[in-house]
């Protein structure tokens, strides 16, 4: 099978998605940045929350406002609903649609922002948070797809696409914005004098900033896009390549185990949504685990033996011959991603890196088959590329998985290539 056109398809449909959202909403989107950046100034906290794989995404955009990539940018409060799992279980037991609404009820205050993620028209559980979100006075915000149906939420973006994965890869590109640009809220804030608050200078002030922060965010999409179909253009036979060989050890009864840092557990997290919970009913489930998310066992070899060992640890203990370990590093270089990679090789796994940066030692590290590395240096563009990488290979290797003579050919090159 010739997965190359599946892969190729999914990236232009993705750049030219993103092309026709940002310039339809750019204006709206740098309005909501100068709101949230309102509520910031007054103490307030973003809590953000979705279901399934819009849970990852809820936990990529608190990590992205508390820990800014941007030196010099200023820590923002943010709390993804979803991390924690106890709480969540047991309000979900109680009252599943009430899940969301209970959480920010007993921590959500008037200064604060709520922001709702789903890959379609929200929800009951997500309609009950924004409401309860709005009656407590919060700022609302919703990242939908489909239909502009209307919901309680103060600022709605509906991607307009029946694709899941499509509209997640706008979701990341906009939530990235958000956090990106309402710091330019806060330097035209800064910049004034204390006194003149009030007056019409700062309103033209922040007018101005508006206007700025419209025209950063059609280049900004206009970056993303090109990175998109650049990668295409270099890597959309390799992505093929590497499907069907992942097919063959999903087929042959192999996991998959993914991992990477920050935003980058984030993609992990998806990966492993991705897998077990396939946006086609038709399609069956493949068993993924996400190294990051048990966090008592990810600190325990933190604290116990070093960060750097983190994911090889897990490796040992749930990566076997025929399996597949999937690694994202932006630059390249992160010791525990690496370290992992040459614990998978060891053990016989087939191995698939995503990199940015030049790719940094994950390209030339022998211990990975398949290396696809974003031509940038910039950390949100990369992570938005290895999304749409990552649903392109998930959606060519699902496409595999179908033709088992595709996949009897990808196994024995996969079993040659992990040294088995």
């Amino acid at each position: 099978m010739n997965a190359a056109p599946l892969v190729r398809n999914h990236f232009e449909r993705s750049a030219a998605a993103a092309e026709a959202f940002f310039g339809a909403h750019a204006l709206e989107i740098a309005g909501t940045c100068r709101r949230m950046a309102d509520r910031f100034d007054r103490g307030g906290t973003l809590f953000v929350f979705g279901s399934g794989a819009q849970a990852t995404d809820a936990q990529h955009v608190a990590v992205e406002f508390v820990h800014p990539v941007i030196v010099g940018k200023r820590a923002l409060p943010a709390l993804a609903l979803t991390s924690d799992a106890s709480v969540l279980s047991g309000a979900l037991r109680s009252d599943p649609d009430g899940a969301f609404a209970a959480a920010l009820d007993t921590l959500g205050g008037p200064a604060d922002i709520a922001m709702g993620l789903c890959s379609g028209e929200p929800d009951a559980r997500l309609d009950r948070a924004l409401a309860t979100a709005r009656r407590r006075g919060m700022l609302t915000l919703l990242a939908a797809a489909g239909g502009a149906a209307a919901s309680s939420a103060d600022s709605e973006f509906h991607v307009p696409t029946a694709d899941p994965l499509l509209a997640q890869e706008i979701h990341e590109t906009l939530y990235h914005l958000l956090w990106e640009l309402v710091h330019v809220f806060f330097e035209s804030r800064s910049a004034l004098n204390p006194f003149q608050l009030v007056e019409p200078s700062l309103e033209a002030r922040l007018d101005a900033a508006i206007e700025d922060v419209r025209h950063s965010i059609l280049r900004k999409a206009a970056d993303v896009a090109e990175l998109r179909r650049a990668m295409a253009s270099t890597y959309g036979d390799r992505l093929g390549d590497a499907a069907v060989a992942m097919a063959a050890r999903i087929r042959a009864g192999g996991k998959v185990l993914a991992f990477g840092n920050g935003g980058s557990a984030t993609d992990a997290q998806d990966v492993a949504a991705d897998c077990m919970l396939p946006d086609d009913a038709r399609s069956p489930a493949v068993a993924a685990l996400a190294l990051p998310n048990d966090v008592a066992v990810v600190t325990a070899i933190a604290n116990d033996v070093g960060v750097e060992h983190v994911f090889a640890r897990q490796l040992e203990a749930f990566g076997r011959r025929g399996d597949v370990a999937l690694g994202f590093s932006t630059s390249g270089t992160s010791r525990n991603v690496v370290r992992a990679f040459e614990t998978a090789k060891r053990r016989g796994l087939l191995t698939i890196a995503f990199s940015g940066t030049g790719g940094g030692a994950l390209a030339g590290a022998g211990a990975v088959e398949y290396c696809f590395t974003t031509a940038a240096d910039y950390v949100p563009r990369i992570q938005e590329t290895h999304a749409t990488a990552w649903h392109a290979l998930v959606r060519a290797m699902r496409a595999a998985l179908v033709n088992p003579a595709a996949s009897v050919a990808g196994a024995a090159a996969a079993t040659r290539g992990a040294g088995a």
